[in-house]
């Protein structure tokens, strides 16, 4: 093995290529700093983070996604363990003398009897069908053999000068925001708001404080739009809420089917709270609500997973707005009393709701779909900054009459 490899002590994915190295970690500053070395390559490489610039806990979520432990190179013998729908990482030779490692989707393996080398060590002669999920290669289809294959480890275990490092920029986050709400996605990857889930939640509203009994009339409601069309809730109680929010569910969505969907899926059952949207929009959001961090993290991994695409029985894909944690448990008046009306009428199972795989003709449809819906709500998003800035200044010209 050679000595620079014996040095490594997890993976990096770089920014430069999007591509995966074997590096280590050296801790500067006091853990403010954290240097990363790629090795086998000169200190002119590395790579150096500051925890300073991380300004959001999507950032420091972001920067944690791109380590991880050692892939394991899968041997001729072992080659059986690779399936089809694994995830695994796979070099890529641009030249003899630089191959680099991307993750792909393995879609199919054609199995061949294997061989025998000289000596009668075993020799995999298979081929496995892979779909690139990022690099130069992104959503092409190639075969590769067993060679060129690496197991991307599960194992959560981190390196403890990177988790100084993060937990030190977590801990600066804490200290300069809100201590009752911590966003968990400032920057969300699909969707960029200007505003945090809590501050439009939190915000005057006409429509403010809403019973149970009452439901604000489509001209509230218009007057009270907000950057997300949220209505103002009420939150209450005690105890950690984990909390998904999500756009572009099909009008007339009904919480119990979309509770009964994820349920198959992930055996994970969350809270759904459906909102209420004006008779113009097509699609309405809404809210997971879970107590459990685990099932949290679970859920997010499936929704967020590269693999596939959420579709509604109407064929809206499901966008994530943001994640976040609160130390109340949601209590959205709007969103009960959606629950109780939608759960008193008949639906379609949740069977209309489904996952289109990666690499499937579905799946590039709903992927221009959801594209198409970002995109129109960042326009959206955009004149409605500037309807803000145009009030401002006109209140202020007023003002200084």
């Amino acid at each position: 093995m050679s000595s620079w490899l014996e040095e490594a002590e997890m993976e990096y994915r770089a920014d430069v290529d999007d591509a995966w190295y074997s590096v280590r970690v050296v801790a500067e500053e006091n853990g403010d700093v954290l240097r990363v070395k790629f090795c086998g390559f000169s200190e002119e490489f590395d790579k150096v983070l500051r925890g300073s610039e991380l300004k959001s806990k999507r950032d420091i979520h972001n920067l944690s996604e791109r380590f991880r432990p050692i892939s394991v190179q899968v041997q001729d013998s072992d080659c059986s363990k690779v399936s089809a729908g694994d995830i695994v990482c796979a070099s890529f030779g641009f030249r003899e003398d630089d191959v680099r490692f991307y993750d792909a989707l393995v879609d199919g393996v054609e199995n061949h009897a294997h061989a025998r080398k000289e000596g009668g060590e075993e020799e995999c002669l298979c081929n496995f069908i892979l779909i690139w999920m990022h690099g130069p290669n992104a959503a092409k289809l190639t075969s590769t053999t067993i060679e060129n294959i690496c197991q991307v480890q599960s194992c959560k275990q981190i390196d403890p000068k990177l988790d100084c490092f993060l937990k030190r920029a977590g801990e600066r986050l804490v200290m300069t925001s809100d201590p009752d709400l911590i966003s968990e996605d400032d920057s969300s990857p699909n969707v960029k708001l200007k505003r945090s889930f809590a501050q439009f939640a939190n915000q005057d509203t006409r429509c403010a404080k809403l019973s149970v009994s009452k439901i604000c009339s489509s001209e509230e409601r218009i007057g009270s739009h907000s950057d997300s069309s949220i209505l103002d809730m009420d939150f209450g109680g005690g105890g950690n809420e984990y909390v998904i929010l999500l756009e572009n569910l099909d009008k007339g969505s009904s919480p119990s089917m979309i509770a009964e969907f994820i349920q198959r899926a992930t055996s994970v059952s969350p809270e759904v709270y459906i909102f209420p949207n004006i008779s113009s929009e097509k699609s309405t959001r809404g809210v997971l609500s879970l107590d459990s961090k685990k099932d949290f993290q679970k859920l997010t991994d499936f929704l967020d997973s590269p693999k596939h695409i959420i579709m509604s029985s109407g064929g809206r894909p499901w966008v994530i707005v943001e994640k976040m944690t609160r130390h109340n448990p949601l209590r959205a008046s709007t969103g009960i009393q959606s629950q109780r009306t939608l759960q008193n009428t008949s639906f379609r199972s949740s069977n209309g709701i489904k996952v289109v795989h990666f690499g499937t003709e579905e799946h590039k449809m709903a992927k221009l779909l959801k594209d198409l819906f970002v995109e129109f709500f960042n326009h959206q998003k955009r004149l409605r900054e500037k309807l803000d800035l145009d009030v401002e200044n006109i209140l202020q010209l007023y003002q200084a009459l």
